[in-house]
């Protein structure tokens, strides 16, 4: 029987898929831990597993390589955002959403949080490289400004700022979390009573 084109067709082009997500793991990992500086394209190459020509095949230099990274994950941060804010949100409800579903998609990507956190201070990353604007907090200035606070007299970019900070330090505070409860977030029941506490905080600033 002879082989069918369209079917190795389709592995290829899923070989080549599973290939370039295997080497942005690995660069988000390593981006994350050492910044842009500290890790070469052999480096991640190495721990991809792939020839560093294979990742300049993929994604040109160093500099888009990383700018692909830094925003691989914006579009799915947008989506949660948007779904949370609804055409006429409630901002209480909507904070508790936000909560419930970023946090957990956050904490999976941890690597990324950690490396946006370095980029948002300019620690670690190309200083010649101007990198797209695409962060959530500048996607929710752009698109839901237009949003009512109502009576509540909040900011929305601040308030998106605000839940931001707070989520992103607790992802990244794993020491402080060790240190005090014996754990870290990866436990279902601390992460839970974790959301619970910011669901508490945030809503406090939106209540009138």
């Amino acid at each position: 029987m002879a082989n069918n084109p369209n079917a190795v067709g389709k592995r290829s082009q899923e070989e080549s898929l599973r290939t370039q997500n295997r080497i942005l793991d690995k660069a988000e990992h390593l981006f994350s831990r050492l910044g842009f500086g500290g890790v070469s394209m052999r480096e991640i190459g190495k721990a991809a597993g792939v020839h560093h020509h294979t990742i300049q095949h993929h994604y040109g230099s160093k500099e888009e390589l990383y700018e692909t990274v830094l925003n691989r994950w914006d579009h799915k941060v947008q989506e949660l955002l948007v779904e949370a804010m609804g055409e006429e949100p409630n901002f209480e409800e909507a904070i508790k959403i936000v909560v419930e579903q970023l946090f957990d998609f956050m904490l999976e990507k941890r690597d990324w949080v950690a490396l946006t956190a370095r980029a948002a201070i300019g620690a670690g990353q190309p200083g010649r490289m101007r990198l797209k604007q695409e962060s959530w907090v500048q996607f929710m200035d752009d698109n839901l400004r237009d949003y009512k606070t109502g009576g509540l007299g909040l900011d929305l970019g601040m308030l998106m700022i605000t839940v931001e900070g707070l989520l992103n330090n607790h992802i990244l505070a794993e020491k402080h979390y060790r240190d005090l409860y014996g754990k870290t977030l990866d436990d279902p029941e601390l992460r839970s009573r974790t959301k619970e506490h910011l669901k508490k905080v945030l809503s406090a600033l939106v209540v009138t």
